[in-house]
């Protein structure tokens, strides 16, 4: 039976058979893994195989009541419970439908976490979190007034829970899944370079009508993201993240891990208005007032952010 995968290495990229280049699975990778999935929902799991340790086996048998998906998480419900799975960095998943890849045709490596047998296909996950939830209800658990990629997204009250944490860098909160479910590295970099702002800024530092900016563009950039995940042409489509020149200007594209999330920015230092520090190249930003402000948090130090419910963390 033909399978798809998708191999990561430490850098989260991969290549397929024909030397592409596919990235993590963030929001609208998932939106659309639960559209290739449908014809699983209402079926019965023939068989289960996998090194998940969580006791897979109790899925046997058992009609798949629904398939759904919220921010990065892929969730199948059952009468009286709910399995999620999460992707995380490096997971990927395969699925056939009477003989046929529904989702592409990859290299897999590795043992398979899960394999999920139906009578009319397959579905194969690899390097990623498989986790029961004793709910029989797990959707109205998630607020998919924060999942970007929902009908429900309500970007008053994202704007609104921005403005909560004004010490944070906004690459750091754009990651936050509490306030953009299914946003991931890739989306956070293209919005920030179309929107036009440094990685590094701090909220309290970016007007509100930038502010209004990423948030609408979080949303709009993301059904563009799912719009080349349907025709695999992501990766040639990005404007800023892997890249090294800019588009905008042809100036060098700078990259830092930074921040609490401790995440790959990419950017232009011209068009995002970021100032390197000649001696230490630390990220610096002018403020409205014309001085600069350094944006790096001490080494070794944490900022403060508020908890977010265990369904919401990415």
């Amino acid at each position: 039976m033909l399978r798809l995968a998708v191999r990561f290495g430490r850098s989260g990229a991969s290549r397929d058979l024909f030397g592409t280049v596919h990235e993590y699975m963030e929001g609208p990778s998932l939106h659309l893994a639960a559209e290739q999935l449908q014809p699983f929902a209402g079926r019965r799991i023939q068989s289960v195989s996998g090194n998940s340790k969580i006791g897979i086996e109790r899925l046997s048998g058992l009609k798949v009541n629904e398939i759904f998906a919220w921010g990065k998480h892929l969730v199948f419900q059952f009468d009286t419970f709910a399995l999620r799975i999460h992707f995380m960095l490096w997971g990927t998943f395969a699925a056939t439908v009477r003989k046929k890849s529904v989702t592409g045709d990859y290299r897999r490596t590795g043992p398979p976490r899960l394999v999920l047998n139906f009578p009319n296909g397959e579905i194969t996950v690899w390097a990623a979190s498989v986790k029961f939830v004793e709910d029989p209800h797990a959707k109205a658990a998630y607020d998919f007034a924060a999942d970007v990629m929902a009908d429900e997204w309500d970007g008053r009250a994202a704007l609104a829970k921005v403005k909560t944490f004004p010490r944070a860098e906004i690459a750091d909160v754009l990651l936050d899944q509490a306030i953009f479910a299914g946003v991931g590295n890739i989306i956070k970099n293209e919005v920030l370079f179309r929107t036009r702002v440094s990685p590094f800024a701090k909220v309290r530092d970016i007007s509100d009508r930038k502010l209004r900016a990423i948030v609408a563009d979080a949303r709009t950039f993301s059904f563009r993201f799912l719009e080349l995940r349907r025709i695999f042409s992501l990766r040639k489509n990005l404007e800023i993240y892997r890249r090294s020149v800019c588009p905008r200007c042809g100036g060098k594209v700078e990259r830092r891990v930074h921040g609490q999330r401790a995440r790959r920015s990419f950017f232009c230092v011209r068009c995002q208005g970021v100032r390197l520090s000649v001696s230490s190249r630390t990220p610096t930003r002018r403020s409205q007032s014309g001085t600069n402000i350094r944006t790096a948090p001490p080494r070794g130090a944490r900022a403060r952010t508020r908890r977010s419910p265990p369904h919401a963390r990415a």
